[in-house]
């Protein structure tokens, strides 16, 4: 009595002020607009994180295939250097390693420091006898070099011939002592280029290139657009062979909000008029606004409801016997991406580790190099790892052998690529999940504008008769019609409560549940339909069989599939229904000898909201929209089998 008391006093007070109740309204509707708004501004700027990753992971990948062949080629001069210390063929094999890697600009061999030996030597003469380990500019980097003895790629910094440029040198030991640098030179508008930042749309977003000055020890930028970006958003990649950091910033500061300005101010007027209309429904006799009262009260709390340099390269590296195939020297990081240890691949050839597929293109390719109509090849093959499982590798074979001798070895180096290859095919993945998610978000925003409108143009048009009553009796049935459509209203957002739940739900707590048990206790929920109708639920899935599911979601899928299945059974034969589990394709299959579906005319429109296919007054068209959107955000699918008077077979495909 108390409470009833406080309510009628409530009540009073709110229809004695129809404009502080229409705050009020403008306020909540205010706050669920700016969630929507938010939920909105969060999906977009999760897509430009996206996007900016996807661009900046690409670059990076760029720049690092640059800095490998450069490595390699390094490499590969450094090999020319013999015992006592002297290069040969120098200028042949620096015209083949330049012509081959486009990203290089030239080479150098610098003995003690003193750059000696230059290829191409035009528009690079000045360079000659540039002693870099006495330059105050450039022999700090050179020392770091010489410390790790490991490449290391010094700059953007002013080339002694002129220009920008950076220089990446690999210290050469002989019996453990310095000789001096192999050398590789890329210009910086090369080394752009080849990046691929030039060919990336800039409409949206700009590079910028960075490194700390060894000798300032202030961070210098070398991309023209150098102003400040510090309030922009930006991602940033760090590429550790030159200490270089990579930038991707957006051109509009603002970018972002101009895209939902348009849906906030939407949503502020849509408030305001719904503000303006509960005020003037407020003004209405005291009984017919204490029922919209109460109904608006429900309506409000349904809304609230991822051995030395050969040893040491992180390349794999093998020597080849180039007459029968067999690995002659192996280094540790061909081993790892193998997995063979070095004594076991040494006995071995390299038929025995090659994918069959790739086998007969990689011999045409070793024919070719022997009969000498090319000097060295590349490209991706497969090899069987000795776990059995396939490994990736961008490989590059090269001879070692002169024109006038007789094929004797030749070396290859190996860039294990299984990752990028992965990542390639999640690439794929990601698009097609934005792309999926965008077209479901279309369809839900066009459902929600539908039915709301529906409601609030039925609720509109039964206010207008109630103005123009003029009995008791009239006024009373558009009462009670108004009663109907607020319930109906209530039940849709309900429904669109539930929808939203399962898409905005990212992190779903799962856990090891036994499925037999839970279609046990479906079963005994649904024991009233099951008893009234005489039907036979047969549960033949194993009781050991368990998945790693949501609970609440297993439950409403199992329930919402047998509820049908007995409610559409067939009129002339009682409803059987049979649930089994195929382990090899992890799937349930629920099937019932029901009416059926005509797949042929209903079949696009199945599992879409609010759709039905028959004249039965049960049917909402909500319960197959929900189970479909709950197998989806548990990664799984569904198929459907069925013939129109036979019944119909539900199969979802676990995760």
């Amino acid at each position: 009595m108390g409470f009833k008391r406080n309510w009628t006093k409530l009540s009073k007070w709110f229809l004695t002020r129809p404009n502080t109740s229409g705050t009020l309204v403008f306020l909540l509707l205010l706050v669920l607009v700016s969630f929507l708004v938010k939920s909105r501004y969060n999906v977009v700027k999760e897509n430009q994180r996206r996007e900016m990753s996807n661009i900046l992971n690409v670059v990076r990948q760029n720049f690092e295939q640059i800095l490998k062949s450069s490595y390699v080629t390094t490499l590969t001069l450094a090999m020319t250097v013999n015992d006592e210390g002297k290069p040969e063929n120098f200028d042949k094999i620096a015209a083949q390693l330049v012509d081959s890697n486009p990203s290089i600009n030239a080479v150098q061999l610098v003995p003690n420091g003193v750059i000696k030996y230059v290829y191409p030597l035009k528009a690079n003469e000045a360079a000659i006898g540039y002693d870099i380990l006495h330059s105050s500019k450039v022999k700090d980097e050179a020392l770091k070099s010489i410390e790790t003895k490991l490449i290391y790629f010094a700059g953007p910094l002013e080339l002694k011939q002129g220009g920008m440029g950076v220089v990446g040198r690999l210290p050469i030991f002989k019996e453990n002592k310095f000789w001096g640098f192999s050398a590789v030179i890329i210009r910086l508008e090369t080394l752009i280029k080849a990046s691929g930042i030039e060919s990336i749309d800039d409409s949206k977003y700009y590079f910028q290139f960075s490194k700390i000055n060894p000798t300032s020890k202030k961070e210098e930028f070398f991309l023209s657009n150098k102003k400040e970006f510090s309030e922009y958003y930006f991602q940033t990649v760090i590429i550790p062979d030159g200490d270089w950091k990579l930038y991707l910033i957006t051109r509009e500061k603002n970018a972002l909000l101009y895209q939902i300005f348009t849906s906030s101010c939407l949503g502020f007027l849509l408030s305001l008029i719904c503000a303006l209309w509960v005020v003037s429904i407020m003004k209405k006799p005291a009984q017919l606004q204490k029922k919209v009262f109460q109904q608006a009260k429900k309506i409000h709390d349904s809304e609230v409801e991822f051995k030395t340099l050969f040893e040491q390269a992180p390349l794999g590296i093998a020597k080849v016997d180039s007459q029968t195939g067999d690995f002659i020297t192996v280094n540790s990081e061909f081993c790892r991406i193998v997995g063979y240890p070095e004594d076991e691949l040494t006995n071995y050839n390299f038929q025995k580790i090659t994918h069959p597929d790739d086998l007969e293109e990689y011999v045409n390719c070793l024919n070719k190099l022997k009969d000498g109509s090319m000097q060295e090849f590349a490209l991706e093959k497969r090899y069987l790892h000795k776990s059995g499982r396939t490994v990736w590798v961008n490989l590059i074979v090269s001879k070692l052998w002169k024109s006038d001798e007789k094929a004797s070895s030749n070396i290859a180096i190996i860039e294990d690529i299984t990752e990028k290859k992965k990542a390639e095919e999640e690439l794929k993945q990601s698009f097609q999940l934005v792309s999926d998610q965008n077209k479901r978000l279309l369809n839900f925003s066009y459902i929600v504008s539908h039915n709301l409108r529906s409601h609030t143009s039925n609720i509109k048009t039964i206010s207008d008769f109630l103005e123009e009553a003029e009995t008791k009796e009239e006024r009373d049935e558009m009462i009670g019609l108004l009663k109907k459509v607020s319930e109906s209203l209530n039940e849709t957002m309900y429904n669109l409560n539930e929808v939203v739940s399962i898409r905005t739900n990212i992190t779903l707590n799962t856990e090891h549940l036994n499925l037999w048990e839970y279609i046990e206790k479906a079963k005994k929920i649904l024991g009233q339909q099951v008893l009234k109708q005489e039907a036979t639920v047969q549960n033949l899935v194993p009781k050991t069989i368990e998945i790693n599911y949501n609970k609440a979601y297993l439950e409403s899928i199992l329930f919402n599939l047998i509820s049908n299945a007995i409610r559409y059974c067939h009129k002339d034969r009682k409803p059987v229904i049979i649930l089994s589990f195929d382990e090899e394709t992890k799937s349930l299959k629920i099937k019932d000898n029901g009416i059926g579906i005509d797949l042929k005319k209903n079949g696009e429109k199945l599992f879409g909201m609010y759709k039905t296919f028959n004249d039965n007054p049960d049917s909402k068209g909500i319960g197959l929209f929900l189970v479909k959107n709950q197998i989806d955000a548990m990664g799984g699918t569904i198929k459907v089998e069925s013939k129109l008077g036979e019944g119909t077979t539900f199969i979802i495909y676990f995760k």
